[in-house]
């Protein structure tokens, strides 16, 4: 897999998958849906945005993709009004997908 150009953690990926690749891809393509299913629960929360940033966090941490860990830690520990910090994960959300998604069309 490409390694050029990345924001994810790779060498942390391929720790994490023993170095198979299409494994690898498979991991990658669950977070992506994950963070599509996901993203839109937290922006429409209320009760459970700290839960869920903890899930996006947790999953972010799994493949490496530290600036997506760091902004859904932001929003978990974040109290009263959590618009900018939920606008910083999103924009980290969405540029980690995009790198993932040139990663999967270079495969």
């Amino acid at each position: 897999m490409d390694t050029q150009n990345c924001g994810l953690d790779l060498d942390h990926l391929a720790r994490q998958t023993m170095g198979d690749e299409g494994l690898q891809k498979q991991v990658l393509s669950i977070f992506v849906d994950h963070m599509s299913e996901t993203m839109p629960r937290l922006v429409s929360a209320s009760e459970e945005v700290s839960q869920i940033a903890h899930s996006i966090k947790g999953s972010a941490r799994g493949i490496g993709a530290w600036s997506v860990a760091t902004a859904a830690e932001a929003v978990e520990k974040a109290s009263g009004d959590r618009s900018r910090e939920i606008l910083s994960l999103k924009g980290a959300v969405d540029r980690t997908v995009l790198e993932i998604a040139a990663l999967l069309e270079k495969g």
